[in-house]
């Protein structure tokens, strides 16, 4: 018998819906590689603050591909990997596994999500399903939308967030299949190795054709199991990256 899709649907309004992004304009955390978005009123409602009209809102938008909460496909280190466009939608509706180190992060800032941690989590909960999204919980977007509170730099300059480390990333994508995953910080790699000029970690992700979002809100809000993510972006060709729109259903 055929899946009953409107059935489904109804059955999902009695779950909870967590938006799992923030909000941008210009003023938001973002790397140093990046200018800050520029944003133009075009036509506005009220006469004389349009520049090219009224009667109507437009804006024209202005950012780098990665702003604010966003998506990066292998193409964005890697050359010959997918770009936005060639990321199919069967890829944007994953079972979500939310590993959380806020306790560890509260201690260490420094602290880099580890093989421990993912074995307790299937101790808890079983192993990682096949294609899933797997997202670090940290707790570190309370901190947004405070640029020095993102980056927590020492009196050198030097960064302290928390990271991932690369035999747990390995073994999410290599021996659990996963599809992708996602953070509350501005980069894949913690903080010292981002003030290092390090990139390691992220280039791995991308490198496995595999994507992941940068800035994720609200992980606190989810259970680790059980849930599922819906992650989805514009799709321009050749894209590099952009700004998403990311979900999470929850029972």
């Amino acid at each position: 018998m055929a899946l009953d899709l409107w059935a489904l649907a109804n059955t999902l309004r009695e779950c909870r819906f967590i938006d799992l992004t923030h909000a941008f304009d210009e003023s938001i955390p973002h790397s140093a590689f990046f200018e800050p978005e520029h944003r133009t009123v075009l036509y506005d409602h009220a006469p004389r603050k349009g520049i090219s009209g009224q009667g109507f809102l437009a804006h024209r938008y202005s950012f780098v591909g990665q702003w604010g909460t966003h998506v990066d496909p292998g193409a964005h280190f890697i050359a010959g990997k997918r770009y936005l466009d060639e990321i199919p939608v069967t890829e944007m509706v994953l079972p979500l596994a939310v590993v959380d180190i806020r306790d560890q992060v509260m201690r260490n800032p420094d602290y880099c999500l580890s093989m421990e941690d993912v074995w307790d989590w299937e101790a808890r909960h079983g192993t990682i399903p096949a294609g899933a999204f797997v997202a670090k919980c940290s707790g570190w977007s309370s901190r947004w939308p405070d640029k020095a509170r993102m980056m927590n730099c020492d009196a050198q300059g030097v960064a302290h967030f928390p990271g991932w480390t690369l035999d747990a990333l390995r073994f999410i994508f290599e021996e659990r299949g996963a599809i992708a995953c996602g953070h509350e910080t501005l980069d894949t790699d913690g903080g010292v190795a981002i003030s290092r000029g390090e990139g390691s970690l992220e280039r791995y992700v991308l490198a496995q054709d595999r994507w992941q979002i940068e800035m994720m809100a609200n992980l606190g809000e989810l259970p680790e199991a059980g849930a599922l993510i819906i992650a989805t972006w514009p799709k321009p060709k050749r894209g590099s990256g952009f700004p998403a729109r990311v979900f999470a259903i929850v029972p």
